[in-house]
Formats: structure tokens, C-alpha cells, sequence
């Protein structure tokens, strides 16, 4: 950089860059206000009237918006990072950082059982694991080069998997143990905290008591737990209440992943879900939430399965799937899951080639092509895929949406991998979320509803992430915080990825800068990669 160089007439830059002249929402929730803001190398180092300051850049940033870059708190893009060239979906709606890691499922640990199934599944985007361990990823990752930064989670279901497999079972004291070692090394090497995903295996055979005593092992580390609930439907009430149970008795924060009331038959239970988290709250448990701004989610389509169908491992479930019996009790079971098949299921992505073109069909479509009934073809598909499907459930209510996004407690997360509009990521028909999430709170929810103010908006993108996981250097703009800026046009930002089109960028995103190095320029890559994998210190 050439902040403390000379320019070509002689006169000191103090600077490196300067953003004039913007109104600045600084992600504490304050007013905005326009101020100019001065950056040396990767730190914000001036929030002031910088009228006649020298820089060997300056932005004058009158017609927009400034605010910290946008931490997106439940991410997945974990593998798919090292793909290359970059994923460009998270950084072009003003992602600069990622919390990874989620639902269970992170990067590290990867022995064992769990390695063998993370295998399978990255062979169609070239990914050859070539680390076990964090502080490997971590070497791997520098190697590669970043557009964002990159906070790593470490997943229960990668530590269960990588000691006890994918059985159905309580761990014995001995491998207790091992999953206990296994943790604290991962945390010890970085993690900022676990993560449970307890709808998929193997996280859905674990106790509640085997989650405290891990829990009480990160909260040594003066970590956080965050959550895939146990039951997003007709159990949401009990998995709340679990979650909120395993935080106070491993005296450790919990943050609970993407809050939704999954089916109709559950939209009314939203009230006592609030009821039961602000109980908490009050009582002094450190307890918040993520959400996306979509009514659809998304995820594996064998996650509807019942637990039993899925021990062993992908093997030993696809193995049952094609055991007529099975299939039988199979489909009298799945007519009667809390999520039953009323609603609209929508395929996103298939392993093969024969089955492309029911990417971006319904459900409900491809069997009535096929002269099935929905569950039928739902296990033709898993079969024929040999389970790599992705699936959209369209099963939440807008209204919902709206009261858990006016929370304090909840923050705004995409729930997404990074993918792309071309290249390796642009396969598919993936949620839109990954490609719009942020601009479409910004501009459907804040700028044409009004559900927010555009302040407390923001804040849920930044500074409360960042003092949620104790990123104490990012999320705000400060003097002495990391220079972390998107730099949007109000009027224009909306999220423009659709179900039937998701690989779309948002419009409204002018400039990105993740620590110090633009980005984005002109809604546009830049070339650079200055991200990072933060690590945790140790207390």
C-alpha cells in the first residue's frame, strides 16, 4: 500500500484510502450520519471531517450508504471456498465474513467416518481433502486465498462421526473420551465453539447429556454452542426448550439456527417460541437467533427421513432403501412426518446427469410425470441418486417471518454455501438465498415494508454477529476495527435471485472492502483475495 509514501508532487498521503462524504451506518444501531472515514492498510483509523487529509485513494461516497461489511452468522461454504475460481455470490451482496461450520457440519475435524462420507460428497467439485485437522485447514486455506473471511465452527457431528460413525447409540467412557480430546483440540486450534445439527446423522442419535458435558468443555474455552434444533415442527417447543436446557447447564451461549415454525400444523407456536427464548434471556442464559429472509428452506432431501433409516452411514441407508420392506414401512411413515408431503417440495440439485432436468421441478410435478405418488418417487429419487439430492421445502409463513425478524435477539444469516453464476458453483438450482440474502433484507424488508429501520437492519448483519461470537476487531466502524466496508446504494440494493432463477447477483452493491483491499469495485471482482481464516485465541 502506499499510505506512508510519497505522491508524485511531493505531499505526504496519510491515508491509503479515504471514503468521503457517505452517510456511514456504523452497526451499533446509532443514527446514521455522514462522516468520512480514513483507512490505513487493513484498519479504519479515522472517523471524521478529513476536508483536505491526503490519500492514495479517495471515494467520494455522497449518493450512498456505508456499513461494516455484512458477517454472515450461519453459513456453509466450508468446502466450498477452495473451489476455484471464487465462489463470487457472498461477496457481491457485501459478505466479508462467514461463519462456518454450522448445523453440525464443519471443515475439521475429518477422521474416520466422517472423512469417508465428506469424500463421497465433494468428488463432483474436485475437492481432495488433504488435511484432518483445523490447524491443516488452516494451512490448506492460506494457500488458497480468500475473498472473505472465514470464522470456523466446529461440528459435533463430524467429532461423533469421527469416533463412534454413524451408529445409532450412546458413546462408551472411552470414546467419550476421544470425542472430549477431539473438541478441545479443535478449539484449542482456533474453533469458536461447537455446533449441532440434531436432525441429521449422526447428530440426531445424540443424547442431550452427551451435548452438556461437550458443551461444558467448550465453555472452558469461553466458547458459544449454536444449534440445528432437534425438531423445527411438531417438536419445535421440546427442541426449544432442550437447547435452552443444555445452555444452562453447561453455562455456555446458545444461538439458535435459522428459527422457523416448519408446516402449517406449527405456525401458531410462534408465541410461545418467543415466550421461551425471552424467558431464558431473562433469566441471564446468553441466547440469540439467526434467520433468513426466505419462507422456503432448504437442505438434503433424505433429512425427512426417519432416524432409523439413516444409521450406519450413507452406505448402510441407501442399502434399506432398496429393501422392499423397508420401502413399505417407509412409505406409511413419511405420510405421516411432521412434514409431511402437503406442502411443496421442490428438487434443487441432483448427482447425475439422467436426472437434470427435474432440477427446479416440484415434487409433486415429477411424480404425476412419473404416475407415482410423491413418496414413491421421493425414494425412486434417493435411490437413483444414491442420496445426493438437494431439496427446497416451501413450508413457513410470511407473517412469521416478519415477527422473528423483528426480534433484537435475531440476526440475519443465509444459511448458504457461497456458489456462483458460472463455473464448478453454478450447478443446480440451489436456494436464493445464496445469492441474495443481505440485499433482500435491506431492500424488501427495511427499504419498501419498513418491517426495520435501516440502523437496526444492519446491525443484525454486523455488529451484533461480531459481539454474539466475540469478534471483537469487526462488525462496527471504529477507529482501530478492521476495515471490513460495503459501500450500497439504498434506493437501488434488492436481491434479484429467484427459485426457478437463483444464479443471479443482487443489484445496489457498489464497492466491497475486506481488510483494507477493495474487492468489489463497481459491483464488479477486483482480483484481489486479502480474506482470512480468523482463529479463535485461546483465554
Amino acid at each position: 500500500m502506499l499510505a506512508r509514501a510519497f505522491n508524485a508532487i511531493g505531499r505526504k498521503c496519510v491515508f491509503d484510502v479515504i471514503i468521503r462524504d457517505g452517510m456511514v451506518v456504523d452497526g451499533t444501531g446509532s443514527p446514521a450520519r455522514r462522516v468520512d472515514i480514513g483507512v490505513e492498510r487493513d484498519t479504519i483509523t479515522a472517523l471524521d471531517n478529513l476536508q483536505g487529509a491526503q490519500a492514495a485513494e479517495t471515494i467520494v461516497a455522497q449518493s450512498l450508504h456505508v456499513c461494516p461489511g455484512f458477517i454472515d452468522i450461519h453459513a456453509h461454504s466450508d468446502f466450498n471456498i477452495l473451489v476455484a475460481p471464487p465462489g463470487r455470490s457472498k461477496v457481491l451482496q457485501g459478505v466479508t465474513t462467514e461463519v462456518c461450520g454450522n448445523c453440525g457440519m464443519s471443515a475439521a475435524p475429518l477422521i474416520g467416518a466422517t472423512r469417508k462420507q465428506r469424500e463421497a460428497s465433494l468428488a463432483h467439485l474436485g475437492i481432495t481433502l488433504t488435511w484432518t485437522s483445523l490447524q491443516e485447514f488452516s494451512e490448506r486455506v492460506a494457500r488458497q486465498g480468500l475473498l472473505c473471511n472465514i470464522v470456523p465452527l466446529i461440528g459435533h457431528g463430524n467429532i461423533r462421526g469421527a469416533v463412534i460413525g454413524y451408529d445409532n447409540r450412546h458413546p462408551t467412557a472411552d470414546e467419550f473420551a476421544q470425542m472430549r480430546a477431539l473438541l478441545e483440540q479443535e478449539l484449542g486450534a482456533g474453533g469458536w465453539g461447537m455446533s449441532s445439527g440434531l436432525i441429521y446423522p449422526p447428530g440426531r442419535y445424540a443424547s442431550c447429556e452427551e451435548l452438556i458435558e461437550l458443551c461444558r468443555t467448550a465453555a472452558r474455552y469461553h466458547r458459544l454452542y449454536t444449534t440445528h434444533l432437534r425438531s423445527e415442527g411438531d417438536r419445535l417447543l421440546e427442541a426449544v426448550t432442550e437447547a435452552i436446557a443444555i445452555g444452562k447447564q453447561a453455562g455456555i451461549p446458545v444461538q439458535i439456527s435459522h428459527l422457523k415454525t416448519l408446516g402449517k400444523q406449527n405456525w401458531h407456536k410462534l408465541p410461545e417460541v418467543f415466550s421461551l427464548i425471552e424467558k431464558a434471556r431473562e433469566e441471564g442464559l446468553r441466547l440469540t437467533a439467526d434467520r433468513y429472509p426466505y419462507t422456503a428452506a432448504s437442505t438434503d432431501l433424505d433429512a425427512v427421513l426417519p432416524a432409523w433409516v439413516c444409521e450406519g452411514g450413507n452406505a448402510a441407508e441407501l442399502a434399506r432403501l432398496k429393501k422392499p420392506e423397508v420401502r413399505a414401512q417407509l412409505v406409511c411413515e413419511l405420510r405421516q412426518t411432521e412434514r409431511g408431503f402437503a406442502e411443496e417440495i421442490l428438487i434443487a440439485r441432483v448427482a447425475s446427469e439422467k436426472n437434470k432436468a427435474l432440477e427446479g421441478r416440484l415434487l409433486s410435478d415429477i411424480a404425476e410425470r412419473r404416475k407415482q405418488s410423491p413418496v414413491d418417487t421421493l425414494l425412486d429419487l434417493l435411490i437413483e441418486e444414491e442420496l445426493r439430492v438437494d431439496a427446497i421445502f416451501f413450508s413457513m409463513s410470511e407473517d412469521n417471518l416478519r415477527e422473528i425478524l423483528k426480534k433484537d435477539y435475531v440476526m440475519i444469516g443465509s444459511d448458504a454455501s457461497v456458489w456462483d453464476a458460472t463455473g464448478p458453483l453454478s450447478s443446480g438450482k440451489p436456494h436464493p438465498r445464496g445469492f441474495g440474502t443481505f440485499p433482500r433484507v435491506l431492500g424488501k424488508y427495511v427499504r419498501d415494508e419498513q418491517i426495520l429501520e435501516l440502523e437496526e437492519a444492519v446491525r443484525k448483519m454486523t455488529g451484533l454477529p461480531a459481539e454474539t461470537f466475540g469478534i471483537a476487531d469487526r462488525g462496527v466502524i471504529r477507529k482501530g476495527c478492521k476495515a471490513d466496508l460495503v459501500l450500497f446504494n439504498f434506493a437501488e440494493i434488492k436481491d434479484t435471485a429467484t427459485y426457478e432463477q437463483p444464479h443471479q447477483f443482487p443489484s445496489g452493491i457498489v464497492r466491497v472492502m475486506v481488510n483494507g483491499q477493495w474487492v468489489v469495485k463497481d459491483s464488479n471482482l477486483t482480483g484481489t483475495l486479502p480474506g482470512k481464516l480468523l482463529l479463535r485465541q485461546t483465554e
